[in-house]
Protein backbone atom coordinates (compact mmCIF):
# COMPACT_ATOMS: atom_id res chain seq x y z
CA UNK A 1 0.00 0.00 0.00
CA UNK A 2 2.68 2.24 0.83
CA UNK A 3 6.35 2.28 -0.37
CA UNK A 4 8.11 2.82 2.90
CA UNK A 5 12.00 1.73 2.80
CA UNK A 6 12.11 0.02 6.48
CA UNK A 7 16.13 0.73 6.28
CA UNK A 8 15.44 4.30 6.35
CA UNK A 9 13.91 3.80 9.59
CA UNK A 10 15.84 1.87 11.28
CA UNK A 11 19.02 1.50 12.64
CA UNK A 12 19.27 -2.24 13.87
CA UNK A 13 18.91 -5.55 12.31
CA UNK A 14 17.21 -7.71 14.83
CA UNK A 15 14.17 -5.30 14.58
CA UNK A 16 10.82 -7.19 14.72
CA UNK A 17 9.16 -3.74 13.49
CA UNK A 18 12.09 -3.65 10.41
CA UNK A 19 11.09 -7.66 9.99
CA UNK A 20 7.89 -7.27 10.02
CA UNK A 21 7.93 -4.44 7.28
CA UNK A 22 10.41 -6.45 4.79
CA UNK A 23 7.92 -9.40 5.30
CA UNK A 24 4.65 -7.60 4.85
CA UNK A 25 1.42 -8.12 6.41
CA UNK A 26 -1.05 -8.41 3.56
CA UNK A 27 -3.51 -11.14 5.62
CA UNK A 28 -3.57 -7.91 8.45
CA UNK A 29 -1.69 -9.93 10.96
CA UNK A 30 1.74 -9.56 12.66
CA UNK A 31 3.71 -12.47 14.67
CA UNK A 32 1.77 -13.29 18.09
CA UNK A 33 4.18 -10.94 20.30
CA UNK A 34 3.73 -7.92 18.08
CA UNK A 35 -0.08 -8.61 17.17
CA UNK A 36 -0.33 -8.53 21.37
CA UNK A 37 1.40 -5.01 21.19
CA UNK A 38 -0.53 -3.80 18.12
CA UNK A 39 -3.83 -4.78 19.55
CA UNK A 40 -4.05 -2.01 22.34
CA UNK A 41 -2.45 0.94 19.94
CA UNK A 42 -5.39 -0.09 17.80
CA UNK A 43 -8.00 0.25 20.77
CA UNK A 44 -6.35 3.83 21.86
CA UNK A 45 -5.77 4.83 18.23
CA UNK A 46 -9.76 4.62 18.01
CA UNK A 47 -10.94 5.19 21.12
CA UNK A 48 -12.84 8.78 19.90
CA UNK A 49 -13.73 7.14 16.86
CA UNK A 50 -15.27 4.47 18.68
CA UNK A 51 -17.73 7.32 20.62
CA UNK A 52 -18.34 9.69 18.00
CA UNK A 53 -19.45 6.67 16.14
CA UNK A 54 -21.95 5.23 18.82
CA UNK A 55 -23.08 8.79 18.96
CA UNK A 56 -23.87 8.97 15.82
CA UNK A 57 -25.19 6.00 15.11
CA UNK A 58 -27.94 6.53 18.70
CA UNK A 59 -29.05 9.85 16.91
CA UNK A 60 -29.10 8.28 13.90
CA UNK A 61 -31.91 5.31 15.21
CA UNK A 62 -33.12 7.60 17.55
CA UNK A 63 -34.53 9.69 14.29
CA UNK A 64 -35.45 6.63 12.39
CA UNK A 65 -37.76 6.00 15.46
CA UNK A 66 -39.46 9.22 15.16
CA UNK A 67 -39.67 8.39 11.17
CA UNK A 68 -41.35 5.18 11.51
CA UNK A 69 -43.75 6.52 14.19
CA UNK A 70 -44.37 9.06 12.00
CA UNK A 71 -44.85 7.04 8.44
CA UNK A 72 -45.53 3.81 9.19
CA UNK A 73 -49.05 2.38 10.32
CA UNK A 74 -49.03 2.03 14.56
CA UNK A 75 -49.70 -2.14 14.06
CA UNK A 76 -46.49 -2.00 12.51
CA UNK A 77 -44.27 1.33 13.71
CA UNK A 78 -44.90 -0.60 17.44
CA UNK A 79 -42.30 -3.32 16.46
CA UNK A 80 -39.58 -1.03 14.07
CA UNK A 81 -39.51 1.28 16.13
CA UNK A 82 -39.00 -1.27 19.38
CA UNK A 83 -36.39 -3.09 17.70
CA UNK A 84 -34.99 -0.01 17.24
CA UNK A 85 -35.36 1.68 20.61
CA UNK A 86 -34.86 -1.18 22.69
CA UNK A 87 -32.77 -3.51 20.99
CA UNK A 88 -30.24 -1.33 18.73
CA UNK A 89 -29.93 1.72 20.75
CA UNK A 90 -29.07 0.30 24.19
CA UNK A 91 -26.46 -2.02 22.25
CA UNK A 92 -24.66 1.13 21.01
CA UNK A 93 -24.79 2.89 24.36
CA UNK A 94 -23.38 0.27 26.11
CA UNK A 95 -20.58 -0.29 23.47
CA UNK A 96 -19.72 3.21 24.20
CA UNK A 97 -19.58 3.47 28.30
CA UNK A 98 -17.74 0.26 27.76
CA UNK A 99 -14.81 2.26 26.10
CA UNK A 100 -14.22 4.71 29.10
CA UNK A 101 -12.92 2.29 31.67
CA UNK A 102 -9.53 1.69 31.12
CA UNK A 103 -9.88 -2.15 32.02
CA UNK A 104 -12.38 -2.97 30.12
CA UNK A 105 -10.45 -1.23 26.80
CA UNK A 106 -8.95 -5.00 25.97
CA UNK A 107 -12.24 -6.63 25.66
CA UNK A 108 -13.72 -2.92 23.32
CA UNK A 109 -13.22 -4.96 19.60
CA UNK A 110 -15.26 -7.67 20.79
CA UNK A 111 -18.12 -5.17 22.32
CA UNK A 112 -18.22 -3.38 19.10
CA UNK A 113 -18.29 -6.87 17.13
CA UNK A 114 -21.18 -7.46 18.98
CA UNK A 115 -23.06 -4.61 18.93
CA UNK A 116 -22.17 -4.10 14.80
CA UNK A 117 -23.97 -7.78 14.36
CA UNK A 118 -27.06 -7.13 16.63
CA UNK A 119 -27.21 -3.77 14.64
CA UNK A 120 -27.12 -6.02 11.60
CA UNK A 121 -29.61 -8.91 12.56
CA UNK A 122 -31.94 -6.44 14.35
CA UNK A 123 -31.98 -4.30 11.05
CA UNK A 124 -32.65 -7.62 8.78
CA UNK A 125 -35.22 -8.88 11.45
CA UNK A 126 -37.03 -5.07 10.92
CA UNK A 127 -36.91 -5.89 7.35
CA UNK A 128 -38.62 -8.96 8.04
CA UNK A 129 -41.95 -6.94 9.64
CA UNK A 130 -42.20 -4.46 7.00
CA UNK A 131 -42.34 -7.11 4.30
CA UNK A 132 -45.03 -9.04 6.11
CA UNK A 133 -46.89 -5.84 6.58
CA UNK A 134 -46.81 -5.22 3.14
CA UNK A 135 -44.20 -2.18 3.46
CA UNK A 136 -41.27 -0.75 1.20
CA UNK A 137 -38.48 -2.48 2.50
CA UNK A 138 -36.14 -0.57 4.70
CA UNK A 139 -32.82 -0.03 2.35
CA UNK A 140 -30.96 1.02 5.51
CA UNK A 141 -28.90 -2.79 5.80
CA UNK A 142 -26.85 -1.23 2.94
CA UNK A 143 -25.83 1.80 5.36
CA UNK A 144 -25.41 -0.93 8.08
CA UNK A 145 -23.05 -2.68 6.25
CA UNK A 146 -20.51 0.19 5.09
CA UNK A 147 -21.24 1.86 8.50
CA UNK A 148 -19.43 -1.41 10.08
CA UNK A 149 -16.57 -1.46 7.71
CA UNK A 150 -15.54 1.98 7.73
CA UNK A 151 -17.23 4.37 10.66
CA UNK A 152 -17.09 2.11 14.14
CA UNK A 153 -13.63 1.17 13.49
CA UNK A 154 -14.27 -2.79 13.87
CA UNK A 155 -10.95 -4.48 12.66
CA UNK A 156 -11.38 -5.58 9.55
CA UNK A 157 -11.94 -9.52 10.06
CA UNK A 158 -14.53 -8.88 12.51
CA UNK A 159 -15.69 -6.34 9.94
CA UNK A 160 -16.19 -9.42 7.43
CA UNK A 161 -17.68 -12.00 10.09
CA UNK A 162 -20.20 -9.69 11.64
CA UNK A 163 -21.56 -8.32 8.05
CA UNK A 164 -21.34 -12.01 6.79
CA UNK A 165 -24.28 -13.13 9.34
CA UNK A 166 -25.99 -10.26 8.21
CA UNK A 167 -25.85 -11.42 4.56
CA UNK A 168 -27.12 -14.52 5.33
CA UNK A 169 -29.75 -13.49 7.02
CA UNK A 170 -30.55 -10.97 5.16
CA UNK A 171 -30.70 -13.84 2.11
CA UNK A 172 -33.01 -16.01 3.75
CA UNK A 173 -35.63 -12.95 4.97
CA UNK A 174 -35.70 -11.94 0.89
CA UNK A 175 -36.40 -15.91 0.16
CA UNK A 176 -39.25 -16.04 2.72
CA UNK A 177 -41.28 -12.75 2.19
CA UNK A 178 -39.75 -11.22 -0.89
CA UNK A 179 -42.38 -12.19 -3.38
CA UNK A 180 -40.69 -9.56 -6.27
CA UNK A 181 -38.19 -11.81 -7.85
CA UNK A 182 -36.44 -9.17 -9.64
CA UNK A 183 -36.83 -7.03 -6.19
CA UNK A 184 -35.04 -9.61 -4.40
CA UNK A 185 -32.42 -10.25 -7.38
CA UNK A 186 -31.51 -6.40 -7.00
CA UNK A 187 -31.38 -6.14 -3.30
CA UNK A 188 -29.29 -9.23 -2.81
CA UNK A 189 -26.69 -8.27 -5.28
CA UNK A 190 -26.74 -4.28 -3.54
CA UNK A 191 -26.18 -5.48 -0.29
CA UNK A 192 -23.07 -7.96 -1.59
CA UNK A 193 -22.21 -4.78 -3.47
CA UNK A 194 -21.72 -3.02 -0.62
CA UNK A 195 -20.10 -5.61 1.82
CA UNK A 196 -17.86 -5.62 -1.31
CA UNK A 197 -16.82 -1.66 -1.16
CA UNK A 198 -16.87 -1.89 2.31
CA UNK A 199 -14.41 -4.62 3.38
CA UNK A 200 -12.08 -3.37 0.52
CA UNK A 201 -12.26 -0.01 2.44
CA UNK A 202 -12.03 -1.18 5.83
CA UNK A 203 -8.87 -3.39 4.58
CA UNK A 204 -7.12 -0.51 3.53
CA UNK A 205 -7.83 1.48 6.68
CA UNK A 206 -6.79 -1.46 9.05
CA UNK A 207 -3.38 -1.51 6.82
CA UNK A 208 -2.94 1.88 6.88
CA UNK A 209 -3.37 1.90 10.65
CA UNK A 210 -1.05 -0.99 10.96
CA UNK A 211 1.42 0.59 8.59
CA UNK A 212 1.35 3.59 11.22
CA UNK A 213 2.35 1.43 14.12
CA UNK A 214 5.04 0.14 12.99
CA UNK A 215 6.39 3.43 11.86
CA UNK A 216 5.78 4.66 15.23
CA UNK A 217 7.84 2.15 16.61
CA UNK A 218 10.64 2.15 14.04
CA UNK A 219 10.75 6.10 14.89
CA UNK A 220 11.15 5.08 18.30
CA UNK A 221 13.71 2.48 18.01
CA UNK A 222 15.27 5.19 15.95
CA UNK A 223 15.49 7.89 18.93
CA UNK A 224 16.50 5.26 21.51
CA UNK A 225 18.99 2.87 19.69
CA UNK A 226 22.84 3.52 18.42
CA UNK A 227 23.16 3.93 14.38
CA UNK A 228 25.98 1.55 14.23
CA UNK A 229 25.64 -0.88 16.65
CA UNK A 230 21.90 -1.49 17.12
CA UNK A 231 22.04 -1.33 20.80
CA UNK A 232 20.14 1.20 22.94
CA UNK A 233 22.17 4.41 23.05
CA UNK A 234 22.75 6.36 26.11
CA UNK A 235 19.58 8.09 26.36
CA UNK A 236 17.89 4.84 26.31
CA UNK A 237 19.94 3.64 29.19
CA UNK A 238 19.39 6.69 31.53
CA UNK A 239 15.62 6.61 31.37
CA UNK A 240 15.72 2.41 31.24
CA UNK A 241 18.02 2.98 34.50
CA UNK A 242 15.64 5.69 36.32
CA UNK A 243 12.91 3.38 35.98
CA UNK A 244 14.43 -0.11 36.87
CA UNK A 245 15.83 1.82 40.33
CA UNK A 246 12.48 2.59 41.03
CA UNK A 247 10.99 -0.57 40.60
CA UNK A 248 13.88 -2.02 42.60
CA UNK A 249 13.61 0.60 45.56
CA UNK A 250 10.07 -0.17 45.57
CA UNK A 251 10.85 -4.53 45.58
CA UNK A 252 14.03 -3.60 47.49
CA UNK A 253 16.05 -5.49 44.86
CA UNK A 254 19.70 -5.37 43.79
CA UNK A 255 20.62 -3.74 40.42
CA UNK A 256 23.92 -3.98 38.84
CA UNK A 257 25.67 -2.27 35.97
CA UNK A 258 28.71 -3.29 34.30
CA UNK A 259 30.84 -0.76 31.90
CA UNK A 260 32.75 -2.53 29.00
CA UNK A 261 35.69 -0.61 27.14
CA UNK A 262 37.09 -1.92 24.42
CA UNK A 263 41.06 -1.86 25.27
CA UNK A 264 43.59 0.15 23.30
CA UNK A 265 40.69 0.58 20.39
CA UNK A 266 42.34 3.80 19.55
CA UNK A 267 45.64 1.96 18.91
CA UNK A 268 43.43 -0.49 16.86
CA UNK A 269 41.55 2.14 14.78
CA UNK A 270 45.53 3.68 13.85
CA UNK A 271 46.50 -0.01 12.97
CA UNK A 272 43.40 -1.21 11.22
CA UNK A 273 41.34 1.81 9.95
CA UNK A 274 37.90 2.96 10.85
CA UNK A 275 36.27 0.71 9.18
CA UNK A 276 37.50 -2.27 10.52
CA UNK A 277 37.12 -0.52 13.89
CA UNK A 278 33.21 -0.23 13.15
CA UNK A 279 33.13 -4.14 12.43
CA UNK A 280 34.60 -5.15 15.34
CA UNK A 281 32.49 -2.47 17.78
CA UNK A 282 29.47 -4.60 15.76
CA UNK A 283 31.22 -8.16 16.94
CA UNK A 284 31.59 -6.88 20.32
CA UNK A 285 28.29 -4.79 20.65
CA UNK A 286 26.65 -8.87 19.64
CA UNK A 287 28.45 -10.39 22.64
CA UNK A 288 27.48 -7.31 24.78
CA UNK A 289 23.66 -7.84 23.70
CA UNK A 290 24.18 -11.22 24.56
CA UNK A 291 24.38 -10.30 28.40
CA UNK A 292 20.87 -8.54 28.44
CA UNK A 293 18.30 -11.49 28.10
CA UNK A 294 15.93 -10.54 30.89
CA UNK A 295 12.54 -8.34 30.55
CA UNK A 296 14.55 -5.61 32.87
CA UNK A 297 17.94 -6.33 31.59
CA UNK A 298 19.78 -3.69 28.91
CA UNK A 299 22.68 -3.47 26.57
CA UNK A 300 23.57 -0.23 25.56
CA UNK A 301 26.57 1.80 23.63
CA UNK A 302 27.30 4.20 26.10
CA UNK A 303 29.97 6.10 23.87
CA UNK A 304 32.66 5.15 21.62
CA UNK A 305 34.17 2.12 22.36
CA UNK A 306 32.29 2.08 25.48
CA UNK A 307 29.37 -0.48 26.70
CA UNK A 308 27.53 -0.54 29.82
CA UNK A 309 24.64 -3.75 30.46
CA UNK A 310 22.05 -3.34 33.22
CA UNK A 311 21.29 -6.31 35.27
CA UNK A 312 18.07 -6.38 37.31
CA UNK A 313 18.33 -8.28 40.71
CA UNK A 314 21.39 -10.05 39.39
CA UNK A 315 22.76 -12.83 42.09
CA UNK A 316 25.71 -10.76 43.40
CA UNK A 317 27.78 -13.78 44.36
CA UNK A 318 27.53 -14.93 40.14
CA UNK A 319 28.60 -10.93 38.71
CA UNK A 320 32.37 -11.79 38.59
CA UNK A 321 31.61 -14.94 36.52
CA UNK A 322 28.91 -13.02 34.67
CA UNK A 323 31.46 -10.56 33.41
CA UNK A 324 34.03 -13.02 32.77
CA UNK A 325 31.84 -14.79 30.45
CA UNK A 326 31.87 -10.75 29.09
CA UNK A 327 35.44 -10.78 28.66
CA UNK A 328 36.61 -14.14 27.78
CA UNK A 329 33.16 -14.48 24.36
CA UNK A 330 35.27 -11.28 23.07
CA UNK A 331 38.17 -13.02 23.27
CA UNK A 332 36.88 -15.78 21.43
CA UNK A 333 36.00 -13.63 18.81
CA UNK A 334 39.53 -13.67 17.87
CA UNK A 335 39.74 -10.19 16.68
CA UNK A 336 43.65 -9.70 15.57
CA UNK A 337 45.19 -6.20 17.49
CA UNK A 338 48.85 -6.24 17.08
CA UNK A 339 48.91 -3.22 18.89
CA UNK A 340 47.46 -4.88 21.85
CA UNK A 341 49.90 -6.23 24.61
CA UNK A 342 48.07 -9.84 24.14
CA UNK A 343 47.79 -9.11 20.21
CA UNK A 344 43.82 -9.99 20.43
CA UNK A 345 41.02 -7.55 20.77
CA UNK A 346 39.84 -7.60 24.56
CA UNK A 347 37.96 -5.61 26.80
CA UNK A 348 37.88 -4.51 30.25
CA UNK A 349 34.95 -4.96 32.67
CA UNK A 350 33.82 -2.33 36.23
CA UNK A 351 30.76 -3.87 37.75
CA UNK A 352 29.19 -2.09 40.51
CA UNK A 353 25.87 -3.65 42.44
CA UNK A 354 23.94 -2.10 44.89
CA UNK A 355 20.23 -2.26 46.57
CA UNK A 356 19.02 1.52 46.18
CA UNK A 357 17.84 2.89 49.25
CA UNK A 358 16.20 6.07 49.28
CA UNK A 359 19.39 8.59 49.85
CA UNK A 360 20.97 6.76 46.41
CA UNK A 361 20.76 7.45 42.96
CA UNK A 362 20.97 5.44 39.65
CA UNK A 363 23.55 8.04 39.05
CA UNK A 364 25.83 6.94 42.17
CA UNK A 365 25.48 3.11 40.66
CA UNK A 366 26.74 4.50 37.11
CA UNK A 367 30.16 6.65 38.89
CA UNK A 368 30.42 3.29 40.89
CA UNK A 369 30.37 0.93 37.73
CA UNK A 370 32.94 3.82 36.18
CA UNK A 371 35.28 3.96 39.00
CA UNK A 372 35.52 -0.14 38.67
CA UNK A 373 36.20 0.05 34.98
CA UNK A 374 39.22 2.24 35.79
CA UNK A 375 40.51 0.22 38.26
CA UNK A 376 40.16 -3.17 35.67
CA UNK A 377 42.20 -0.79 33.51
CA UNK A 378 44.98 0.76 36.10
CA UNK A 379 45.34 -2.83 36.50
CA UNK A 380 46.04 -4.12 33.35
CA UNK A 381 42.99 -4.14 31.06
CA UNK A 382 41.74 -7.99 29.85
CA UNK A 383 40.42 -8.06 33.55
CA UNK A 384 37.16 -7.55 35.34
CA UNK A 385 36.89 -5.96 38.88
CA UNK A 386 33.43 -5.75 41.03
CA UNK A 387 32.36 -2.98 43.26
CA UNK A 388 29.44 -4.24 45.99
CA UNK A 389 28.54 -0.69 47.22
CA UNK A 390 27.08 -0.14 50.69
CA UNK A 391 23.77 1.00 50.80
CA UNK A 392 22.80 4.87 52.21
CA UNK A 393 21.82 3.59 55.54
CA UNK A 394 24.88 1.60 55.91
CA UNK A 395 26.80 4.52 55.09
CA UNK A 396 25.09 6.79 57.53
CA UNK A 397 25.53 3.85 60.21
CA UNK A 398 29.39 3.77 59.41
CA UNK A 399 29.69 7.40 59.59
CA UNK A 400 28.01 7.41 62.84
CA UNK A 401 30.39 4.85 64.32
CA UNK A 402 33.13 6.85 63.48
CA UNK A 403 31.19 10.06 65.14
CA UNK A 404 31.62 8.12 68.07
CA UNK A 405 35.27 6.85 68.48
Amino acid sequence: MLDIDPEALSNTRHSPYRATFERGYRWLRFDRALESEFQPFYTQAHLLHVRLAGCVGIVMFGLFVLIDIATLPAEVWVWTAGIRAGLIVPAIAITVLFSYPAAWRPYLQWAVFVTSLVTGLATVAIDAVLFQADQIPYEGILLVALFTYLIVCLQWRKAVLANLVTLIAFVVVELLYQRDAQARLYQIIYLCAANAVGAYGGYVLEYGTRTKFLMYALLSELAERDGLTGLYNRLALNTHLDMVWRQALRDERAIAVAMVDVDYFKRYNDRYGHAEGDAALKAVAEVIANQARRPLDMATRYGGEEFAVVWYQPAVTELSGMGEQMREAVLALGIAHENSEIGTLSVSVGIAVMRPTAGQTSADLLHAADSALYQAKEQGRNRVVVIDLPTAEALAAAAAANDTR
